[in-house]
């Protein structure tokens, strides 16, 4: 594993744990005021939402949409990988429509292992799985991996703050 695979699954690990410790307060109250009695919050519904964002994102990835793409994240989201760093929307729209230029015959697939939502409803975390294959049935070889995303409820829209994905395929680099 090269030293940057291993960063990189260093970077996506722990920011799981940092995000889902201070970004619920910076996007979802978190004021210090007291807590009011509030309905009841679903979280198996809120789960089923977020899962729902992830298949648009998929349908939209796949119609090489950029502009459906990054409308899912927020203004100031971004996304990280292979590609690098990707810093708002207007950035991740960029980026999209380079890589559906340079990479027209694309194949892709997701999906979610995992689902958290925290229990004031408005901040999501998912972990799942990627594959990618730069011309499709061409001869480059695919590459797949795994993925942390975090979700972030802004009125009663699930939308990204985050995305972070990571090869999980052995380095072609001969150790010394």
């Amino acid at each position: 594993m090269s030293p940057w695979t291993r960063t990189r699954t260093v970077l996506i690990t722990g920011l799981t744990g940092i995000l889902a410790a201070g970004l619920s307060a910076c996007y979802g109250g978190g004021d210090g005021a007291p807590a009011q009695e509030e309905p009841a919050i679903d979280l198996a519904a809120e789960e089923a939402a977020v899962r729902q964002v992830n298949v648009t994102w998929l349908e939209r990835f796949r119609a090489g949409d950029a502009d459906g793409v990054a409308a899912l994240f927020v203004e100031d989201g971004w996304t990280i990988g292979d590609a690098g760093l990707r810093e708002g929307r207007a950035a991740i729209l960029a980026g999209m429509a380079e890589e559906y230029g340079a990479n027209p015959d694309a194949t892709a697939d997701w999906g979610a292992k995992s689902v958290w939502v925290a229990a004031s409803g408005d901040l999501a975390v998912e972990r799942g799985w990627w594959a990618y294959d730069s011309d499709g049935e061409g001869e480059a070889e695919g590459d797949e991996g795994e993925y942390i995303t975090v979700f972030v409820k802004v009125g009663d829209q699930w939308m990204v703050l985050a995305d972070a994905g990571a090869s999980t395929m052995p380095d072609d680099e001969e150790d010394d």
